[in-house]
């Protein structure tokens, strides 16, 4: 069975019980006071037979007395029989208004009334009220009301099964748009998502899924893009260096002075591009530590000028090959705290970034300044250039791996990388205490900050 099915059952059922119990307390009530109606008649009939044989003593009149018991008898049908006992002087009469119903269910009373101007005169009655009759005009009462009740019953359980559907429907249609799209993305049909404008529990679960959606979208793309680049990081250097091993087989087959030169020049090409395969695997055995947990930074008192000094060195064949100036504004800053291999690969990453995003006649630099926070010092260095700058959408997702900016796909200045980059930068910054923070604008060249605490 269906949850849409399920929830129309026991919505229904439990609107017909609902009525039902209504129903059952509304006779039960009523039964309470018409009890109450139905004492009180038959005390109504006593008092009446009362008066009639007090009155028939006051006029010492014993005819009288069955006159009045007939007339209430045909007044008040309850009224079985009624036996009378007149006593006076030690005689004793005896007369009878009515026949005794054998096998009724009879309320009996008896009371003796003496007359007030001689004590040895009185009557006794022994009243039958046959309780059937008492009760029959609250009966067909209560038939009425029965009918009522189940033609309401009948009728609101109908519309009670009609507004079970619709809640069933309205809260089920929801989940049932959640299933297909489930089914869709199983399917492989990711980024699918449900308009449903809800505050409850429901809207929620619809938030979630649209977010998950998105999400999987997101890293199906991440998927695709990362290996699309590990692809071309692998294919590219590889297929250099077993293009150059040819080369170099050719040349020095012949011994020429020319030959042996060549060769020289492509086994230093051979260098760079083992060295970029070994970049490439150093920072996916980098993420592997990070996403373990096991990448640990040795802090000691290091001079970040110095290291500074070291990176921008590296990059400046580069630098003047595309035509950028690369500087190093790091001078006369205190010794801080940090793992100056680690702290020197934050700077190798960030200033290829740089490099990588700066057309000819830019710059790339490295500047720092010092500041207080919590009664410690920092110093906060920053890598900046006057490249081409990204929007917010690419700054959000900067930092997250095997991402990359849509700034990346046409334009750039050497290989496109992994996206892995500015992760392993962001994590080891956190293993430092420090910070990192990116100010960029479209066209105007991009800063990104990160901070060193001051050696004591």
């Amino acid at each position: 069975m269906t949850i849409r099915s399920r929830l129309v059952v026991s919505t229904f059922l439990l609107q017909v019980v609902s009525m039902a119990l209504l129903g059952w307390g509304v006779l039960a009530v009523r039964n309470q006071y018409q009890q109450r109606d139905m004492r009180a008649l038959a005390a109504t009939i006593a008092v009446s037979v009362e008066r009639a044989a007090s009155d028939s003593l006051i006029q010492r009149d014993d005819v009288a007395l069955l006159s009045n018991l007939k007339f209430l008898k045909a007044q008040y049908p309850a009224i079985a029989s009624a036996q009378i006992r007149w006593k006076a002087k030690g005689r004793e009469r005896v007369a009878t208004v009515g026949t005794e119903t054998f096998g009724a269910r009879t309320r009996a009373s008896r009371f003796v009334v003496a007359d007030p101007a001689d004590a040895g005169r009185s009557v006794e009655v022994d009243l039958q009220l046959d309780e059937s009759v008492l009760w029959a005009p609250f009966l067909e009462a209560n038939q009425r009301l029965a009918k009522i009740i189940l033609l309401v019953w009948a009728v609101a359980s109908l519309l009670g099964l009609a507004v079970s559907f619709l809640i069933a429907r309205s809260l089920t249609r929801p989940i049932v748009e959640l299933s297909r799209l489930a089914g869709e993305i199983g399917a492989g049909k990711l980024g699918g998502k449900l308009e449903w404008d809800s505050d409850d529990e429901l809207g929620g679960l619809v938030r979630v899924f649209n977010a998950m959606s998105g999400r999987l979208e997101e890293f199906d793309s991440i998927k695709r893009n990362f290996v699309s680049s590990v692809t071309h990081e692998l294919r590219s250097p590889l297929g250099a260096i077993e293009s150059f091993l040819q080369l170099i087989r050719e040349k020095t087959s012949g011994g020429t002075p020319e030959g042996l030169a060549q060769s020289r020049e492509f086994l230093e090409r051979i260098q760079v591009n083992v060295h970029r395969l070994s970049g490439f695997i150093n920072d996916l055995l980098d993420v592997a530590k990070i996403e373990k947990g096991k990448m640990e930074c040795v802090l000691r008192p290091m001079e970040l000028p110095q290291v500074a000094n070291e990176v921008c060195q590296f990059f400046e064949a580069k630098a003047l090959q595309q035509g950028v100036t690369i500087s190093n504004r790091l001078t006369a800053l205190p010794s801080v705290i940090g793992d100056a291999d680690r702290v020197r690969q934050v700077l190798v990453n960030l200033i290829a970034n740089g490099l990588k995003f700066t057309s000819a006649g830019g710059q790339v630099w490295v500047s720092g300044e010092q500041f207080r926070d919590g009664g410690a010092r920092w110093i906060e260095v920053t890598v900046g250039d006057t490249g081409r700058g990204m929007d917010a959408a690419d700054r959000d997702r900067l930092f997250q791996p095997f991402t990359q900016g849509r700034n990346i796909s046409e334009g750039v200045t050497g290989h496109k990388g992994t996206g892995l980059g500015l992760y392993i930068v962001k994590s080891i910054v956190d293993q430092h205490g420090g910070k990192i923070e990116v100010k960029s604008t479209p066209g105007q060249g991009t800063r990104i900050s990160f901070s060193l605490k001051v050696a004591a």
